[in-house]
């Protein structure tokens, strides 16, 4: 049986050990699930320099070609970042499911987003249109 990969999508810029931190419990939980978890934001700034701008594109552009091999990509938080913002696009494009989750793992359904008082506009337009799981 091959396990399901599935895409972890939470923010890594701003405050940057918490984000980290969060993102190490993000994929701890997809992987207790059963699933393999795929987290570039935690592999390439161990090489490359996210302070440089065609670095950060450079790992960013690598993540992109992770996610293709994904099943699903699973969304963390209520905040998207310029670098989410660029990686739901791409989702948007290659049509992979997305599930939607609170930074502390409780699942967000699509159905009651509109009154999920976790959630902001921007996060609601910026998962607009995408295929859910």
């Amino acid at each position: 049986m091959t396990m399901m990969k599935v895409f972890i999508c939470s923010p890594y810029r701003g405050n940057i050990d918490k984000n980290v931190s969060d993102a190490r419990n993000h994929a701890r939980m997809a992987a207790i699930c059963g699933y393999c978890p795929v987290a570039p934001h935690l592999l390439f700034p161990q090489f490359l320099k996210d302070s440089n701008p065609e670095e950060r594109i450079l790992g960013i552009t690598l993540g992109v070609e992770l996610m293709k091999s994904c099943d699903e990509v699973w969304i963390f938080g209520s905040t998207i970042s310029s670098g989410m913002a660029y990686e739901l696009e791409k989702v948007r494009e290659l049509g992979i499911p997305v599930r939607l989750y609170s930074n502390n793992g409780d699942r967000i359904y699509p159905e009651t987003m509109m009154i999920d008082d976790r959630l902001t506009d921007a996060f609601r337009m910026a998962v607009r249109d995408l295929k859910f799981a």
